[in-house]
């Protein structure tokens, strides 16, 4: 409710000033940045016409704006170099050094830079000049453990064997406690031990988590360093632990399970749409007569299906409506910041919806057998023929598209695909039967479409 009020307000304020057109950014991302909620929480898949990250095959000070991106919902190449490919890359850009973040073919360097640019742009950067304060100062103190790790610990150090011995001891007995001290300091002191500054993510945030992802993936950083903080300052150790959890998706290791009867229904439009994203799961199909005992053992919200669940995260969404527009938001087939479209895609989802809210209303309701019979009539003289001429006369009209809304998958067709099959094709029903050959426009584009999803 506060996004939607915010986000009125500011295409308000937009008309007044009549700025017709977002020149930098969309409607939505504007209303991100007014809000300060990150878009990934939002379901916004912001899609750049171009913008590619540059750094090596590591995580390094490359990470930080790599977890940025992923977690403010922006598409983005992650362009890994090889080592021996450096020399044919470096003249690209300034400074001769990486990360690069190339946006619209303009390129930004220093980690530094862009990690403050990105953070203004989405919302991660503070707008109090105290915990900007505090966010630059745990960004300081992470580069200057970073930097003294990475002479006394890497190959490429310049250091001679005895300085690097002397550097490792500095770093164990002296610059690392004193470092990753301040940083366990400035999390106890922050209102909440989620973050460590404020109650939301900042570029700081990121930063830390970037240089965790080194401790976890470089031998000689998580010798040093992994063991000490999980012993010693177990408050920090348990803070960078859950905060890697929120990236597990992006590290890929969580295992999403969609959750149904083993039929069509609600659980075949979620089913679609992850195949036409080639986005794995596990389809797991549940029998009828299993379901009374697995409804009652916790793993399902409201007790009822389909649930799409994120696991070891323990992230789970239920509710067909609101699985379609998160997943469909998050990987962009719902366009939320173009109102006319987006206006055409719930259409067709609405429509579909009442033609399953009504059919429920004869054949899995408490009336009577003669009650039902008198609804079932009406049903399939009124309500079906109303609303698949008026679906017919859409698709239609749209010949120049082999799809409902646009040029490109929307949540709309997998809606009329996934429902399409359950209600029309897989149906006892003998009324259904005509459907096919009575709009030979759905039947075809349904066997299209079907046709091309299995490929």
């Amino acid at each position: 409710d506060y996004f939607n009020c915010v986000a009125k307000q500011c295409f308000f304020f937009s008309s007044r000033r009549r700025h017709t057109r977002c020149r930098e950014v969309s409607w939505a991302r504007r209303c991100v940045q007014e809000t300060g909620i990150n878009a990934e929480y939002m379901g916004i898949r912001i899609v750049r016409k171009d913008m590619k990250l540059y750094y090596f095959d590591g995580p390094g000070r490359a990470e930080a704006i790599r977890l940025l991106l992923f977690h403010a919902g922006l598409k983005f190449e992650d362009v890994r170099i090889k080592r021996e490919d450096w020399p044919k890359y470096k003249d690209k850009f300034e400074l001769k050094q990486v990360p690069a973040l190339e946006i619209d073919g303009k390129i930004l360097t220093q980690s530094y830079a862009i990690l403050e640019y990105l953070g203004s742009k989405y919302g991660y950067l503070p707008k109090t000049y105290d915990k900007l304060y505090k966010v630059i100062f745990v960004m300081n103190t992470a580069e200057d453990i970073y930097r003294k790790a990475y002479m006394a610990l890497m190959p490429s150090s310049p250091l001679d064997a005895k300085a690097k011995d002397e550097a490792k001891k500095n770093i164990l007995e002296v610059d690392g406690p004193l470092h990753l001290g301040a940083l366990f300091k400035k999390l106890s002191e922050n209102e909440s031990q989620k973050f460590i500054v404020g109650h939301k993510y900042t570029i700081a945030d990121f930063y830390l988590l970037g240089f965790w992802a080194t401790v976890l993936q470089n031998p000689d950083f998580n010798a040093t360093f992994y063991e000490v903080i999980k012993t010693k300052m177990p408050g920090l150790f348990t803070y960078l632990d859950e905060r890697m959890k929120d990236f597990n998706p992006y590290y890929k290791k969580c295992a999403t399970k969609l959750y149904y009867f083993d039929a069509a229904g609600h659980g075949e439009m979620i089913r679609l749409m992850l195949k036409a994203m080639k986005f794995p799961f596990e389809d797991i199909r549940i029998k009828i007569e299993d379901w009374p005992k697995e409804k009652e053992t916790g793993k399902f919200i409201l007790k009822e299906l389909p649930v799409v669940a994120c696991e070891p995260c323990g992230v789970k969404f239920a509710q067909t409506d609101a699985i379609m527009h998160r997943i469909g938001g998050r990987y962009g087939y719902l366009p939320i910041n173009k109102p006319e479209k987006l206006y055409k895609v719930v259409w067709w989802c609405n429509t579909w919806k009442d033609l399953i809210v009504n059919y429920m209303g004869f054949a899995h309701s408490s009336y009577s057998e003669e009650k039902k019979k008198e609804f079932r009539i009406y049903y399939f003289t009124k309500i079906v023929p109303s609303l698949f001429e008026a679906m017919e006369s859409k698709i239609m009209m749209n010949k120049c598209s082999d799809y409902l809304v646009g040029k490109s998958y929307t949540v709309a067709d997998f809606y009329f695909l996934g429902l399409y099959k359950a209600l029309v094709l897989s149906s006892n029903l003998e009324e259904y039967n005509a459907i096919p050959e009575k709009y030979p426009a759905l039947n075809a584009y349904y066997k299209k479409q079907m046709g091309l999803l299995s490929q």
